[in-house]
């Protein structure tokens, strides 16, 4: 299996699962192995020489699979890797379950320097919770060695009335990293890089598999 027919099949692999399952929120054994065999495949071709070079790693990035050693597939899991004991009592009382949420993605700058993951729940209680990191420094492998400093909810509707609000609501989220600088530090290692699909792996084994989109957050014009 070449890896042009492996990123082919991975991508119709997590389709399918997305759809099928929740957003993929558990994946059978049978079908993780066949995403793990295709990661895999992926892998071994190597991301390219220099991401800090080429301009690939910049930009925004959907979360369509996280992969954890010895477990199913878990979308929730995505921050239970980026605040370790997972879930705070607010998260889960505001983000409620997976179907709640209709979108998770990251945003790279183009100086490599932040690094912000969205959770996105604005279609169902009508904001997004941003995780923000300062990225130290990548290597030329493509390791982003990162340090969560900030995260806060965005609401543009209320969320217990859902009704809409003049102006966007920000509440902090309740994280204290400067308290918490080994939980707070981490890195993704680029296995797999081109225009379109990004493999990470993370400081605490999870792989991320992730689709380049345009950000959600830009506005006509922005871009000028």
């Amino acid at each position: 299996l070449n890896a042009a027919d492996a990123k082919v099949q991975l991508l119709d692999l997590v389709e399918q699962e997305l759809q099928a399952t929740s957003r993929g929120s558990r994946v059978s054994v049978e079908d993780k192995r066949r995403l793990d065999r295709l990661v895999e495949t992926l892998e071994a071709e190597g991301p390219v020489a220099d991401p800090k070079l080429t301009g690939d790693l910049a930009g925004a990035w959907q979360l369509l699979y996280t992969l954890r050693i010895n477990t199913g597939v878990e979308d929730r899991e995505w921050l239970t890797y980026l605040l370790e004991n997972g879930p705070s009592p607010v998260q889960r009382a505001v983000i409620g379950s997976v179907a709640q949420v209709s979108l998770v993605y990251q945003t790279i700058d183009e100086g490599l320097s932040r690094f912000v993951n969205v959770i996105d729940f604005e279609e169902t209680v009508g904001g997004r919770l941003f995780l923000e990191a300062a990225i130290d420094s990548v290597t030329d492998a493509g390791r982003l060695n990162i340090r969560f400093d900030n995260a806060y909810f965005k609401f543009s509707r209320n969320p217990i009335t859902k009704a809409p609000l003049d102006r966007p609501l920000r509440l902090p989220y309740p994280v204290p990293f400067r308290l918490l600088p080994n939980e707070s530090r981490g890195y993704l290692d680029t296995t797999y890089l081109d225009r379109d699909l990004r493999i990470a792996r993370g400081n605490r084994g999870s792989s991320f598999i992730l689709r380049r989109i345009e950000d959600p957050m830009l506005q006509p014009g922005d871009e000028d």
